[in-house]
């Protein structure tokens, strides 16, 4: 299982280089029919807020399923950078974790939940393919706190299994939909490159560091854009 934990990471730098790629090659092979966000000039300016909800879960804490539902929100900050690409700073709120419930039914009565919570700043590119906005970057996670909850309750601070390192780095991929003038839709990927916990990480000789816990999340966002300066 470690193994495969390295893989995982392996993966994730191979679909960043992907989405760079991309960056270059789609905007000339598909016409773009721009938006109403696309009226934005170089040079100009244009904030946002988001709200949403995220599904989440973290690899490596043997609880699998994105059954753990977290709020999310925050600002943002876009501006042109040339014809093709945007880039967009936010700054938000998001609640990840994992959620392992009870299933009655199959004769399991335990459960188990762990609520972390994050200050996020991603740093996005942003184009236009027809009518989506694709993008894709870096987050900075800054961990804020936990709570583990099992059938019985809140879990004792001294009683936790889960410690989490203070910054995450993780990769964000989404898209975006418009609904009507400067209201979008959003959906993002985000997915931990570093492990969240340094418990567990080994090291295999001829293979390097194995192990560690990794958010992993969707997010869903209504994304209210003003008046550009």
């Amino acid at each position: 299982m470690s193994i495969n934990k390295k893989y995982n990471l392996k993966k994730f730098i191979y679909i960043i280089c992907i989405c760079v790629i991309q960056f270059t090659i789609i905007p000339n092979i598909f016409s773009q029919e721009r938006g109403h966000s696309n009226t934005l000039a170089k040079g100009q300016f244009a904030s946002g807020l988001k709200l949403g909800i995220s599904t989440s879960q973290i690899y490596g804490d043997n609880f699998g399923g994105y059954n753990k539902v977290g709020a999310s929100g925050g600002a943002f900050v876009t501006t042109r950078l040339n014809e093709k690409l945007k880039f967009q700073l936010e700054l938000n709120y998001s609640n990840r974790g994992s959620r392992d419930p009870a299933k009655p039914n199959k004769g399991k009565f335990d459960s188990y939940k762990i609520s972390t919570h994050y200050l996020d700043v991603p740093l996005l590119l942003k184009f236009w393919v027809w009518k989506f906005e694709f993008e894709a970057g870096l987050n900075n996670g800054i961990f804020l706190g936990h709570t583990e909850l099992d059938e019985i309750g809140r879990i004792p601070k001294d009683q936790k299994q889960f410690s989490f390192t203070r910054y995450e780095l993780a990769a964000n991929a989404g898209i975006n939909i418009e609904l009507k003038n400067n209201w979008f839709f959003n959906t993002r990927f985000h997915y931990s490159i570093l492990p969240v916990s340094r418990g567990g990480l080994t090291f295999i000789q001829g293979y390097g560091l194995a192990g560690g816990l990794f958010n992993n999340s969707i997010l869903f966002s209504i994304n209210r854009i003003f008046n550009q300066k």
